[in-house]
């Protein structure tokens, strides 16, 4: 096991900080937190296209960031992480949802920010953070 890094853990505030670093892309907060299974059998983000998700583990350290821009969900991406097995050690995630119409560019410069604030752990590389948006 490597050294851990300084962790963040989810929060409500460090969610807080993450939809305020969407700026004007954020859609809407969703202030709860969901398990994978709620995720990927129940749909809870299935009316989410486009969006960061925040994953962490069962002592509540921010493992992973992520987003997902596609015809699909954002839950769809997360079940992509849970087929291929990266996703063994999240038990919480949370979403910040962006609008459907967010350019690429713009969502990843988001997950940059997100990922660059929260630091999560399992995450190796980030989005180059770019320029205002």
């Amino acid at each position: 096991m490597r050294p851990r890094r300084f962790a963040c853990t989810l929060t409500p505030e460090n969610y807080d900080t993450a939809c305020d670093l969407a700026g004007s892309a954020l859609l809407r907060r969703i202030p709860a937190a969901s398990t994978i299974l709620q995720i990927t059998e129940g749909g809870a983000w299935k009316a989410f296209s486009t969006g960061v998700y925040i994953a962490a583990d069962f002592e509540n350290i921010i493992r992973y960031t992520g987003s997902a821009i596609r015809d699909g969900s954002v839950g769809d991406r997360v079940q992509e992480h849970v087929l291929s097995g990266r996703a063994a050690r999240w038990t919480r995630l949370m979403v910040v949802p962006l609008a459907a119409g967010t350019e690429e560019d713009l969502v990843r410069r988001i997950e940059g920010r997100i990922g660059a604030v929260l630091r999560p752990i399992d995450t190796k590389r980030l989005p180059h953070l770019g320029g205002p948006g």
